[in-house]
């Protein structure tokens, strides 16, 4: 068993990944992974499903347009969903700086690797 690590945000670097979506990995061991994401208003990630890993996301700040599977519902602070392995999911940003704290079981190795 290891033993831990701390995240220290002011010591990490936000990663551009589309126009008005940057990323922060917050951190991962071989099971999970915590990444940060930050969009701008307006900003979408878009559609797309996961062949590996399922996927929590929580709404820390601002407000999200969700798309998951045939649904859609409108995200706020404190909100969340759930994406498992293979079912489509996408967001659009309805507010500035709006925040989503995603977690993927296993760690995506393809943001460490980018």
């Amino acid at each position: 068993m290891g033993d831990g690590q701390f995240f220290l945000g002011d010591q990490q670097n936000w990663q551009d990944v589309e126009p008005g979506i940057q990323r922060k990995i917050i951190g991962h061991t071989r099971e999970l992974m915590a990444v940060c994401v930050k969009f701008d208003k307006g900003a979408i990630g878009a559609a797309h499903a996961h062949e590996l890993h399922d996927q929590i996301g929580y709404v820390i700040k601002g407000a999200f347009k969700i798309s998951l599977g045939d649904s859609t519902q409108v995200l706020k602070s404190g909100d969340a969903f759930i994406a498992p392995r293979h079912t489509l999911h996408g967001a659009v940003a309805l507010e500035d700086d709006s925040q989503v704290l995603d977690l993927f079981s296993p760690r995506r190795d393809d943001m460490l690797s980018g």
